[in-house]
């Protein structure tokens, strides 16, 4: 029976992949660093990568959800994320993967390293071992350089956070503010930015190639210039209206971050002319089991997993004004490059720029 409730976006483009009986081989279970399965054997596997503001919500959410449907369904749920928090590095195994047996029959990325790197995509979703999943309600609410990305690269855009820019107003007082994101590229801003990163990197990937797109290669450097220190969102909270002596007017952070900063710290977000940049959720399906995966499917399309994705501000494409200002690099540069390669890149200019302490 043909799915009606979901929207496979490549189904009259893309046929199931046929793999031969004799061809297949019995798939590798790889282990995360915590030493748990990636996959189980007959399972219907589930790889989320939430970003650390969702983690809560979604676990909780997503344990409920799997007691309830395994309490039902001969085949069980399978979400390693569940057991291991390192969701990054789960979904960083996927490119180990030698075959379909080898992946999950779901997969949602928060971010893009692995989805859109080269050998990844070439592999899996070009080929359309996996298809993006879009909400035929939703869809058609698009713009229509995300919707035309959709179709034309098999992406499931199931929703979309943002990034901006959060003031400290104590610190703010008389001084000029930023109104746009080329604005961070002016010499009067060196020193006022506190950017989020970890391990020593920033991550502001989609910042830093829409500043090079509007501005040129040198604006990535020219903006690490401005930047006082790059730390966890969740120091940067810590420290906003705090006695800190190291704490920045301007603090660059996702908005799932953001509003989890308590109603007592002065803080406030700033809006741009050019509006905040955009984060895209992605999910995608196994081609040849969507049938099997549309009741999971459709939880995660459900009000209470809307629920646990506004709590970090992530919106469906039908709960985003699109008339408003977003911006976003293009989609035909991501699409038709590694990103592994793109975020190297970026990484090397921003260094060049960064401050010796």
């Amino acid at each position: 029976m043909k799915n009606t409730n979901l929207i496979a976006i490549n189904d009259l483009m893309i046929e199931p992949p046929i793999i031969e009986a004799c061809g297949r081989h019995k798939p590798k279970i790889r282990t995360s660093e915590k030493g748990i399965p990636l996959l189980q054997e007959g399972a219907i596997n589930i790889f989320v990568n939430m970003p650390c503001p969702l983690k809560v919500g979604f676990k909780a959410e997503m344990a409920l959800y799997l007691n309830e449907y395994n309490a039902n369904h001969s085949r069980k749920l399978y979400v390693p994320t569940l057991l291991d928090g390192d969701s990054k590095g789960i979904e960083g195994e996927l490119k180990k993967a030698l075959s379909e047996d080898e992946l999950p029959e779901i997969l949602i990325a928060s971010g893009f390293h692995t989805v859109l790197s080269t050998s990844f995509k070439k592999k899996y979703i070009e080929t359309g071992i996996y298809t993006g999943i879009n909400h035929p309600d939703y869809l058609g609410k698009l713009p229509e350089n995300h919707k035309q990305a959709a179709l034309k690269y098999n992406l499931g855009f199931l929703a979309f956070g943002f990034w901006s820019i959060v003031c400290d107003m104590p610190l703010c007082e008389g001084i000029d503010l930023p109104r746009s994101w080329t604005d961070l590229l002016e010499p009067k801003f060196k020193s006022l930015l506190t950017v989020h990163g970890y391990n020593g990197k920033a991550s502001i990937a989609n910042i830093l190639l829409v500043l090079k797109e509007k501005s040129g290669t040198a604006a990535i450097s020219e903006m690490a210039k401005n930047v006082k220190s790059m730390m966890h969102f969740a120091e940067v909270i810590k420290r906003l209206d705090s006695t800190d002596p190291e704490r920045t007017p301007f603090n660059l952070l996702p908005n799932a971050a953001s509003v989890q900063i308590p109603s007592k710290k002065r803080a406030a977000i700033i809006e741009f002319t050019d509006g905040p940049v955009l984060a895209p959720m992605l999910i995608f399906a196994k081609t040849s089991q969507i049938n099997e995966l549309q009741p999971v499917l459709d939880f995660f399309w459900s009000e209470r997993f809307t629920k646990v994705l506004m709590k970090g501000d992530f919106h469906r494409p039908n709960q985003i004004d699109w008339t408003a200002n977003y911006s976003f690099p293009s989609w035909d540069f991501l699409l038709n490059n590694d990103y592994e390669d793109i975020s190297a890149f970026l990484e090397v200019e921003f260094k060049k720029g960064l401050q010796p302490e």
